[in-house]
């Protein structure tokens, strides 16, 4: 029983089912989430430390030294970078991409208890594994009238939970505004007259305060809790706390101190559009749809507002989730335009409306069973899983060509329809199958493409390769039937069947080598004109939205620094295509980094319908922004590649390290090294990595001195400690939360520039001395940052790209430093992007070469020999260099992307090549010669040759236009399949038979 009589008794069966796997891949569409990326793992750990009052070398030796050796030591760890500053540590664990990181987390925090003990007392340690929820897809603003403890009191008390209970919310992070605290501000003249010390108070008013279980008793038959409370419980009681004096004239707090609500130090300041705001930045958890997140914020966004307290506003500051809804529609739409070119394509050729619908109707279902998949292996609508079905539209449709145009051959022949149905079957299934079969087998090796570019090709691919599969599947079965149902011989006027020119097959008997070697020599010719070609790594995407990053000089007050950020807000304002800005001061956007109070950055949004690319926006506002701030460091760079290079790791394209285990040596060495990169044409934003110093005043404590008045060196740091910072001593319920109290000295004296001169310091036996007799005032200037990677000391060099890519950067950078002579000791490296660059492109080298192993293995099988293989595969690097020679022209980098271009082509080439020499091996197993042979195969596969290449290069206009936001993406993948496709197909047709024409003829002499 042959197929077709199979399929022609199963009909109704095979109709059903292939109709219900269809109305379920519907269902699964619906169901699918969506997101901008696919689901990435990064295998990245991000532990954050902080010693508040600690200077960088403090803290570098006291606790990132130690952290660091305690974690270099856990299982899986590659590599730790650490990054101190005032106050403040940043510690990255790069692990093995194989690595279980929920595993390596919970190893990670094992570590940090164990180590926790030898630090000292008040360091804080919190590690966060980094995952795209780490960054928001949402910041909303809280600003108005109200004063900012009010706006922070409302976002964190109103907005977030309403937030937090959203089913798709990973994380809701609230920045800036002021943390409300009941301050305590003392009067150190009146402390003084009342014989007091800062200390002394401190610890009266948190006895006052005290709230503690002390135990259990049995009071009739039931427990009691036993707890002891101090006096006060609040405000209004804190200013007649007895603090001191004598039973007779008792000194209340109230005598020696203001008590006010007020607010922790301001070290971080936050605005949106030029107003301050309170910033809730919302993340979605993994596998939630980002869109219908989205929505449900707005829904509860408007609950809120309905009951906004006077004076408070809440606005949109930005938002992934409206990117992500045009970028999948611009998506969407080229899938639509590739699949009506390619139905087009089949019209054209065939000129018959049931042929078409034939044809045509593999491409909704296969489409629709391509989502159901991707629904059942947990995937994501996004831009690489659709674009991987735009990238598939026309090969798609290529089976189900293929069948149809041999059916209507046979069928216009005169041939009765189920017969050619089943004469064309018998003679295309086996071609057909194994041509698909090599465009699966070319992304089977894609499983060893590492990091973030392997995961996000891999949806790319896995979308792909199910949609090639489902159209085979198709083509077999359904197909054949619509044939058998549908295709009548054509009357009058229908297309013929084209015919190769005598010319060609003169040619191909009398001069085959000269065709062949015409081939090898454009081959030549292409891979000439490729070589200049630049690289880069992942396609650069304009999201609409980009950061500027803004360092003022090392150790500028908060309200400088403000300064210069209204200033940056201002030029950026000025820039027609801006829709809105946020701003943080000593804050980042994302997870736990550390922030000097002296450096922001500026999330700009951008407006949709904006005329200008987001690059040409970018160097627009680079050129004003340096020219009206001069002595601010500026960095410009895309917001989602700002995100995807920080949870790599990688935040800056081009980074040179310098290593050595002397520090001085290395800072001293980083100018020479950026003034030699300067002039590099494409390096924008270039830093020498050398921060500068902070001004710290050190107190030398006389040990002698101090000793004869009773103080030791912790007395004097209590009482200083104390005045100017301030001792949280307890809390007290404030509108039902707990609100912290603060004793220090009023604001006048402690942020009095003479504060240490002035200050004067209570000995044991009551009397008052000035600071300065017990310690000397020292001033210093200590490194406001210090780097290191894998326990050695780091300074590292900096810049990001601008209108050039990232290979011809990084090999001017590296031609520049082999002429640089470099100190003793002094190692340099050069990191950045490029680390992850060459890992790609070295892993992609590998998946071309085993797919190209797989493609020759499953030729083998096909024709039952390695000569003809080898032959087919010879047209891959025409192919390959055709492509690399169109992303030349059109000045596309060579990136992972169009090396993905260059996987895809392999697969192309070989389909093209299966259908050719299968009918010729057909007709000499029937006793034509070689040349007649190929002669008639070209003949009669010249037609579904045409039309399978043209449905696949017209499926690829849209993507290689880069139409629309998230079309950059695809864009050099389709330029790359585009060249190669259309010259090899060339090739094929012309090269190949000559090439098979003279081995046949060698084989003929040698048994002759």
């Amino acid at each position: 029983m042959t197929w077709l009589m199979l399929l022609r008794r199963n009909a109704p069966g095979v109709v059903v089912l292939l109709a219900a796997l269809t109305l379920a891949g519907v269902l699964g569409a619906t169901r699918l989430p969506g997101g901008l990326y696919p689901e990435v793992t990064f295998p990245r750990i991000v532990v954050a430390a902080t010693l508040n009052g600690a200077s960088a070398q403090t803290l570098r030796l006291s606790v990132t030294g130690p952290v660091e050796e305690a974690l270099s030591t856990v299982i899986g760890v590659r590599q730790v970078r650490s990054r101190t500053i005032r106050a403040a540590a940043e510690i990255s664990l790069w692990f093995d991409s194989n690595t279980d990181m929920e595993r390596a987390l919970g190893l990670v925090n094992a570590r940090l208890a164990e180590v926790q003990n030898a630090l000292p007392p008040d360091t804080t340690l919190y590690a966060e594994r980094l995952t795209p929820s780490s960054f928001p897809i949402q910041t909303l603003a809280v600003t108005g009238t109200a004063d900012p403890a009010r706006l922070r009191e409302f976002a964190l008390r109103t907005l977030r939970p309403g937030l937090a209970g959203l089913a798709g919310v990973g994380r809701v992070d609230v920045v800036g505004g002021d943390v409300r605290e009941l301050s305590i501000t003392v009067d150190a003249q009146r402390l003084e007259q009342a014989k007091l010390d800062l200390p002394t108070l401190a610890t009266q008013v948190g006895s006052a305060l005290m709230l503690e279980p002390a135990g259990r008793v049995d009071v009739h038959y039931q427990q009691a809790l036993v707890v002891v409370r101090g006096p006060v419980d609040s405000p209004d009681q804190l200013a007649a706390l007895v603090v001191g004096g004598t039973p007779e004239a008792p000194v209340r707090l109230g005598d020696v101190a203001r008590i006010q609500e007020g607010h922790a130090d301001r070290l971080s300041l936050t605005y949106a559009n030029g107003r301050p705001a309170v910033l809730v930045n919302v993340g979605r958890r993994p596998g939630a749809d980002a869109v219908t997140l989205a929505r449900e914020i707005q829904a509860e966004l408007e609950r809120v507002r309905a009951g906004l307290p006077p004076g408070i506003q809440v606005e949109l500051s930005y938002d992934q989730a409206g990117l992500i809804a045009r970028s999948v529609a611009h998506v969407r739409d080229e899938v639509i335009l590739g699949g009506l070119l390619t139905l087009a394509v089949v019209g054209l050729f065939l000129r018959s409306w049931r042929a078409m619908t034939a044809a045509a109707v593999v491409l909704p279902a296969t489409l629709a069973m391509t989502f159901g998949a991707l629904w059942l292996a947990g995937g994501t609508l996004n831009l690489m899983s659709l674009g991987g079905l735009a990238v598939a539209i026309g090969l798609v449709v290529d089976d189900a060509v293929v069948v149809v145009e041999a059916v209507y051959r046979r069928v216009a022949a005169g041939t009765e329809r189920w017969a050619a149905t089943a004469e064309a079957l018998r003679e295309i299934a086996w071609p057909v199958t194994n041509s698909t079969l090599t465009t699966v087998v070319v992304f089977a090796p894609l499983s060893l493409l590492p990091g973030v570019s392997g995961q996000f090709f891999s949806a790319l691919a896995f979308t792909l390769c199910a949609a090639v599969l489902f159209s085979w599947v198709l083509a077999v079965t359904l197909t054949p039937l619509l044939c058998g149902w549908l295709l009548v011989a054509p009357g009058g006027h229908h297309a013929p069947a084209p015919v190769i020119p005598g010319f060609m097959l003169a040619q191909w008997r009398a001069r085959p080598g000269v065709l062949v070697a015409g081939v090898a020599l454009l081959t030549v010719l292409l891979a000439v004109l490729g070589r200049g070609v630049g690289t880069g790594f992942l396609p650069e995407l304009d999201e609409g939205a980009f950061v500027v990053d803004y360092f003022t000089p090392t150790g500028t007050s908060v309200a400088e620094a403000d300064r210069l950020g209204r200033a940056l807000e201002a030029v950026v304002a000025e820039i027609p295509e801006v829709m809105g800005t946020s701003r943080r001061l000593g804050a980042e956007l994302g997870p736990p980094a550390a922030t000097e109070s002296s450096r922001g950055d500026l999330t700009v949004s951008l407006s949709p319908q904006r005329t200008r690319h987001g690059p040409d926006i970018i160097e627009a506002t680079r050129t004003r922004a340096e020219a009206a701030l001069p002595g601010v460091r500026l960095e410009f760079v895309e917001l989602l590649q700002d995100v995807l290079s920080d949870l790599e790791g990688a935040p800056d394209p081009v980074e040179v390290k310098l290593l050595g285990q002397d520090v001085q040596v290395l800072r001293d060495f980083a100018p020479r090294v950026a003034e030699q990169l300067q002039d590099i044409p494409g390096l924008a934003d270039l830093f020498d990595g050398v921060t500068g110093c902070i001004p710290e005043a050190h107190l030398d404590v006389d040990l002698v001195q101090a000793g004869r008045l009773g103080f030791t060196t912790r007395d004097v740091s209590a009482q200083v400690r104390t005045a100017l910072l301030g001792d949280v001593v307890g809390t007290l319920p404030r509108e039902g939360r707990q609100v912290a109290v603060r004793v220090r000295l009023r604001d006048a004296d402690r942020l009095d520039p003479q504060v240490l001169q002035h200050l004067r310091l209570r000995t044991a036996s009551g009397g008052m001395v000035p600071l300065t007799q017990v310690a000397r005032v020292r001033q210093e200037c200590q490194a406001a940052e210090l780097l290191s990677d894998n326990l050695r000391p780091l300074v590292a060099v900096t810049g990001r790209l601008a209108g050039r890519d990232l290979g011809g950067v990084t090999a001017d950078v590296e031609a520049r430093l082999a002429t640089l002579k470099k100190p003793a000791g002094v190692e340099v490296r050069l990191g950045g992007q490029r680390e992850s660059q060459r890992e790609s492109f070295q892993a992609l080298v590998l998946v071309l070469v085993l797919a190209t192993l797989g493609v020759f293995l499953v030729l083998t099988f096909h024709f039952r020999g390695v000569v003809l293989p080898l032959l087919i595969l010879g047209a891959v690097p025409v192919a390959l260099a055709a492509g690399v020679a169109c992303l030349r022209i059109t000045g596309t980098p060579l990136n992972v992307s169009s090396l993905m271009g260059c996987i895809l082509l392999v697969g192309l080439v070989v389909k093209n090549g299966i259908l050719l020499l299968d009918r010729a091996e057909e007709g000499r197993a029937g006793g034509l010669a070689a040349a007649e042979a190929v002669s008639h195969a070209t003949a009669v596969r010249l037609r579904p040759i045409l039309m399978t290449t043209l449905a696949t290069l017209l499926g690829l206009v849209p993507l290689a236009l880069g139409l629309g936001e998230g079309g950059e993406l695809q864009r050099p993948l389709a330029i790359t399949v585009l060249g190669g496709l259309s010259l090899s197909t060339l090739t094929v047709l012309v090269g190949l038979p000559a090439a098979y024409v003279l081995v046949r003829r060698h084989e003929a002499s040698v048994k002759s």
